[in-house]
């Protein structure tokens, strides 16, 4: 039902504006229809144009439904925080404001077939078959946080944007010189010999003594200091732990289940049809209703009359409603229709629509042996939960004056466990929980010694901790760290007797000496590499990526260049030659580039379009 859901929605990005519109308009869609009040309070005006407070809170609340979808449970409580997400959501509000006035002064819109149609063709709004499924249409926008009221308006606000940026992506050119100099530098590769010096021997050979393991001790105190650290004990309550304590008997089960029975209702499905005439079209709706009084075929009607292409082709076809589906209006109409009837004219937000009832079904009751795992899940999960509220009060009023713990949990059954000490960031286990650790170094636990109020780790557990043990920060005794300090003297100095033997080694090779030469009083092998690439070759990728860097030799001039790599080895190269991509490579290939080429460029140039919309923008917050 496309179209008729059409006027009833704005929404968010499509499905279909992938890519660089991602990236680019990440945009949370508007306020819902049912929501929206043009007074509300502004939070800012962008030129004479308001964003008010329930914009954004809704645009902020649909953020966090996007990250739970995405992340789960992983996100941080601190990121889905109104406070953490206001200033970059609003700030992204604003943006988009002032892209859209810029497009609309610019005179772009989009017609409402265009929209239809991108809806129609997302792939995530179809069936197995391939067709349009308006419930998955409905549940799509649920998981992403949105309504019918939020969807297709904004869709359009995309599809103009998207022409903004098409527009001015389109406007950037490359020269085919720069076209050329870019493939010859993607396509360039490097014939060049090298071996590598290792470490390891001089390593062996670096003396530190006391004296420059003291001074360093002195000089370098912040990186030999500890972070204070705590140990507390603590009781978790889990409705999850507690469901695993509980049994329900099968007499149970089955008076639940009776229970649901008697107070099932087996709610009608209808399955509909209609001719969506839009626009009030009078002509239509007369010359529609004319033809259906004389008898004609509805399905033939629709395919020929109605304004809904997501179902005109199937004779107008909307498939099964439990009554929730469609507007209130058409619902309604719906109801009251018996099998094969055709309804008067329904106005909806949508148009005008003759509806038909085609077929009608009661739902089933579910069988016990079907429902039972379920029924035992949730008299198991109720029962946890009563049992969690009760222990969670009962342990917030025993821990407040409590010694220990360990007589609270002896009161409550529950069970005492410890953390070890655990700095701010260190923790594990529960103490890696942010909200644990807030805890345990505040001032009510960790100085005055309390046991802290029952800390929420989500809907279902909950904890209390007592501290048992402080270590405060300090400086940590020599010996301790001697072997640590011992461990990067010894690399500095090994690091620099490196650098000292590769400068002798490249004065050599200045002189006159050959590489293999060189290689071979080393005891090293000597490597070549031939028409090596940037990437993917077989050289280790520190070093191709510094023949890369190296500069072209000449006839007069040899390329030669050597570095302490990463691990403290010693790297020696000589560069033979530069090959600049000069072999024929595919018009795919180059068409790739051509295209990679203008999306940066264009991107580049909108990137810089927004700022200057930004920056010229009445903006009063």
């Amino acid at each position: 039902m496309l179209q008729s859901i059409r006027d009833n929605s704005k929404g968010v990005i499509s499905y279909i504006l992938i890519g660089f519109l991602v990236v680019i308009f990440a945009l949370f869609g508007v306020e819902s229809l049912f929501n929206w009040n043009p007074t509300a309070n502004k939070v800012v005006e962008v030129n004479g144009e308001k964003i008010t407070q329930v914009e954004l809170q809704n645009a902020i609340a649909r953020q966090k439904q996007q990250m739970m979808n995405r992340y789960g449970d992983q996100v941080p409580s601190e990121f889905l925080s109104e406070d953490y997400l206001r200033k970059p959501v609003l700030d992204n509000l604003i943006q988009n404001q002032v892209l859209y006035q810029a497009a609309k002064k610019a005179g772009m819109t989009v017609g409402n077939d265009l929209i239809t149609e991108q809806i129609s063709s997302a792939p995530v709004f179809k069936n197995e078959a391939g067709v349009f499924d308006n419930t998955r249409y409905r549940q799509a926008l649920s998981m992403m946080g949105y309504t019918h009221a939020t969807y297709t308006q904004q869709l359009a606000k995309d599809l103009v944007l998207n022409q903004l940026y098409t527009g001015l992506a389109s406007s950037s050119f490359t020269t085919p010189n720069e076209i050329e100099q870019l493939i010859a530098l993607s396509y360039q590769t490097r014939d060049f010999s090298y071996f590598v010096l290792p470490s390891s021997k001089i390593k062996e050979s670096v003396v530190v003594s006391d004296e420059e393991i003291a001074d360093y001790y002195a000089k370098n105190p912040q990186a030999y200091t500890s972070e204070e650290q705590v140990a507390v004990d603590y009781i978790e309550l889990s409705v999850d732990a507690l469901m695993a304590d509980i049994s329900i008997s099968e007499e149970q089960l089955h008076k639940q289940y009776e229970q649901g029975l008697a107070s099932f209702v087996a709610a009608p499905e209808r399955h509909a049809a209609h001719i969506l005439v839009e626009n009030q079209d009078a002509e239509k709706i007369k010359a529609v209703r004319e033809k259906l009084a004389a008898g004609e075929d509805f399905a033939e009607l629709a395919k020929t009359y109605s304004d809904d292409l997501g179902s005109k082709e199937q004779g107008g076809d909307l498939g099964f409603t439990k009554g929730d589906t469609f507007p209130a209006e058409f619902e309604t109409a719906l109801a009251g229709l018996k099998v094969g009837e055709v309804s008067a004219p329904v106005e909806t937000d949508a148009g005008t629509h003759f509806i038909k009832l085609l077929a009608e079904r009661g739902s089933q009751a579910p069988s016990f042996e079907e429902q039972k795992a379920s029924l035992e899940e949730h008299l198991k999960r109720a029962e946890a939960e009563n049992i969690f509220v009760a222990k969670l009060e009962q342990l917030k009023e025993l821990a407040f004056n409590a010694d220990s713990l360990a007589e609270v949990a002896k009161e409550i059954d529950a069970k005492v466990s410890n953390t070890g000490l655990f700095s701010r960031t260190s923790g594990q286990g529960i103490a890696a929980n942010k909200l644990v650790a807030d805890a345990a170094f505040s001032e009510d636990v960790l100085q005055d010694g309390n046991s802290s109020e029952p800390i929420e780790l989500d809907t279902t557990r909950a904890v209390v901790i007592k501290k048992t043990d402080y270590q405060p920060s300090r400086l940590l005794p020599l010996d301790e760290v001697k072997q640590q300090i011992v461990g990067v003297l010894t690399e500095s100095k090994a690091r620099e007797l490196m650098r000292t033997k590769g400068s002798q080694l490249l004065a050599d090779l200045h002189a006159g000496k050959a590489l293999d030469e060189l290689a071979s009083a080393e005891g090293q092998a000597l490597k070549t590499a031939a028409a090596a690439k940037r990437y993917g070759s077989d050289v280790e990728p520190e070093i191709a990526g510094f023949a890369f860097d190296m500069a072209k030799p000449t006839a007069e001039v040899a390329s030669v260049a050597g570095f302490v790599t990463a691990s403290g080895d010693y790297a020696l190269i000589q560069l033979a030659a530069v090959n600049l991509g000069a072999e024929e490579i595919a018009e795919e290939q180059k068409k790739a580039i051509v295209a990679q080429v203008g999306n940066m460029n264009g991107l580049a140039d909108f990137s810089s379009f927004q700022g200057y919309l930004k920056e010229v923008a009445d903006i009063d917050q």
